[in-house]
């Protein structure tokens, strides 16, 4: 039997181990059990958060950072992170509402506000671009982006991954490549921020990251239940569901993850372009 055929079931057999371990191990004990169980195998996703300080996160339409990145967030907040948020759009296009698109754009506005503060994050800009339409934007956001790099000099960046559903979303992706390319961004690490993708409307289909993020769910949920106008169109709450179901890598589905792709600005752009209608 191959080596392959046995650190892999021995991997896998620990991280049950972990995630399923009663009472749950310390949490000063938690990072350091899943790294040894990580360092078995290079195979599947790694089980433990950023080490970042200072994050940026690039948000298409409020209520997009608390689905997809609200629990991380909320934990590198907790840690001491200083998390920013930038908000494309306002949100004016939802459906569900019979307010004219300016009362909705003020309304979802104030909401993305108050889940950031929520998640114990910072807004760092609110650009008011149309909603539906980034790419018809794309040169303007790249400069917001740009710009906003230059203010924060993230050490991560979380941005919606390349192969979203929503056009708005892969939009974002493309552009904060774009821009971390832009601002020198290299391979070889230093300085260069890591860049790591969410979920929203599309699962990831092989996360490089599981996060679990069961100690911020209420932060989750509560930033997720501020978003009123939005929930017009559907049960904002229902993406819990999805939290719940990724955290069976990390607690046997007894708590809440969030999964994250991991990739570098060039791979992305190429991704994107391999995919592009």
């Amino acid at each position: 039997m191959g080596a392959g055929r046995v650190v892999a079931p021995t991997r896998h057999a620990l991280l049950r181990r972990v995630a399923r371990s009663a009472p749950r191990p310390p949490e000063r004990l938690l990072p350091a059990m899943l790294e040894i169980a990580a360092s078995l195998s290079s195979s599947g996703p790694s089980l433990l958060p950023p080490a970042a300080r200072r994050v940026l996160v690039l948000v298409p339409h409020p209520d997009d950072e608390a689905i997809g990145a609200g629990g991380l967030m909320a934990l590198l907040a907790a840690r001491g992170a200083r998390v920013d948020a930038l908000l494309a759009t306002d949100g004016e296009a939802t459906i569900g509402s019979a307010l004219p698109p300016e009362e909705i754009a003020r309304r979802r506005r104030s909401e993305f506000t108050a889940s950031v503060a929520l998640l114990g994050a910072h807004v760092a800009a609110t650009l008011g671009l149309a909603d539906g339409a980034l790419a018809q934007h794309r040169d303007e956001l790249v400069e917001h982006v740009h710009a906003a790099i230059g203010r924060a000099r993230p050490d991560l960046v979380l941005a919606p991954w390349p192969l979203d559903g929503h056009p708005d979303h892969r939009a974002v992706a493309e552009v904060a490549a774009e821009a971390l390319l832009l601002d020198g961004w290299s391979s070889g690490g230093g300085a260069s921020p890591a860049l790591w993708t969410y979920e929203v409307h599309t699962p990831i289909h092989a996360p490089t990251h599981i996060v679990d993020v069961t100690d911020h769910l209420e932060q989750k949920r509560a930033a997720l239940e501020v978003h009123l106008t939005a929930a017009g169109a559907f049960d904002l709450t229902a993406c819990l569901g999805l939290a719940r179901w990724r955290s069976l890598a990390t607690r046997a589905g007894r708590g809440a993850a969030e999964a994250y792709l991991e990739i570098d600005p060039a791979t992305l752009l190429r991704l994107s372009g391999e995919v592009a209608p």
